[in-house]
């Protein structure tokens, strides 16, 4: 009797570690998890001084809200400045075309100047040549036809150089072009002067205070982004042969436990862990001892998230994937 007893004993610790095992086999799990969402720096385009803050620490927030300003004086008067200076371009190019335009009166007289040069020089050398008009009547026409002409190169030659110095006209012209940028530029830096949330989701790390020095592009704060929830979860290789993208999974939370929330693989690491560390393994001692690595898998939750549940960035979870399941 007691050897049935122990007969009976060992097949059923035999049934039950290859059920075990047989399930394992099945449901790859992992502790080496963790909960993420994207996560959005908050900085400035300008440096200046903080003037409103209109948030506070772990604060929700809606895209597009505002969430703080910086002192906008010193904004204005540079908006001010590359104004005037747009009305100065604006003004000496107008300034300049109205020089060209005498120029070009200028050249016109003098062509007109030619004309009658040239008409009186054909007469007076004809009468010159039928000895109607005397040699130095002649010498004198000439000598006043090649002044009018050099009169009128030297006026072309003006009206050029004014031209080329101005360039084309209107909004194509150089200077208003390059000034009209730095009113442009003034504008944007302005418009910087309040920062608003770039997504829906809960603020944290908020120290910001009314006249504090804001660095651009430094990050003051974060905005943790509430639209899209994962978990990164770190499998042995031994299991990840047997994971594919699309199959169910459960989810507990640490923080939660006895909650059970759904997922699926939605993709898979081609590279372990430890293959993007800042000191990567090097096998190529005599000492070498095999560690098994562990490939990031990332799980999203299906559904709508329970609003009594509420996740955190960071906090540590227990997947477990049902490797017989498809999902779509």
């Amino acid at each position: 009797m007691r050897k049935l007893i122990i007969a009976l004993i060992i097949i059923v610790v035999v049934i039950a570690a290859g059920g075990y095992w047989h399930y394992n086999r099945l449901h790859p799990s992992t502790d080496d998890a963790y909960v993420k969402a994207h996560i959005v720096n908050i900085a400035s385009q300008v440096s200046g001084r903080a003037d409103q803050v209109l948030i506070k620490n772990h604060q929700q927030v809606s895209q597009g809200e505002l969430l703080f300003t910086l002192e906008p004086k010193q904004f204005k008067i540079a908006l001010q400045q590359a104004e005037a200076k747009l009305a100065v371009e604006k003004q000496s190019v107008q300034s300049a075309r109205d020089n060209i335009a005498a120029d070009q009166a200028i050249v016109a007289q003098k062509r007109a100047e030619l004309t009658l040069s040239e008409q009186n020089a054909k007469r007076t050398l004809a009468l010159v040549a039928k000895g109607q008009a005397s040699i130095a009547e002649g010498d004198q026409v000439r000598s006043q036809l090649t002044v009018a002409k050099a009169a009128l190169q030297a006026a072309q030659e003006s009206l050029k150089q004014a031209r080329d110095q101005l360039g084309p006209f209107g909004d194509m012209n150089a200077q208003i072009r390059q000034a009209q940028a730095d009113v442009d530029q003034a504008k944007l830096n302005l418009s910087h002067t309040k920062i608003y949330a770039a997504a829906a989701g809960i603020l944290d790390q908020v120290s910001l205070r009314p006249g504090d020095t804001v660095t651009a592009l430094q990050s003051q704060f974060a905005l943790i982004e509430n639209n899209e929830w994962w978990v990164d979860a770190n499998f042995k290789e031994t299991d990840i042969g047997r994971i594919n993208v699309g199959q169910s999974a459960n989810i507990v939370i640490d923080m939660y436990p006895g909650i059970r929330f759904k997922g699926k693989v939605a993709s898979m690491s081609y590279g372990s862990g430890a293959s993007f560390s800042l000191l990567p393994p090097e096998n190529a001692t005599g000492n070498w001892v095999k560690v098994t690595q562990r490939f990031p898998v990332k799980i999203s939750f299906i559904g709508q998230l329970p609003v009594s549940y509420p996740l955190r960035v960071g906090s540590s979870a227990t997947v477990t994937v049902s490797v017989k399941s498809q999902s779509s």
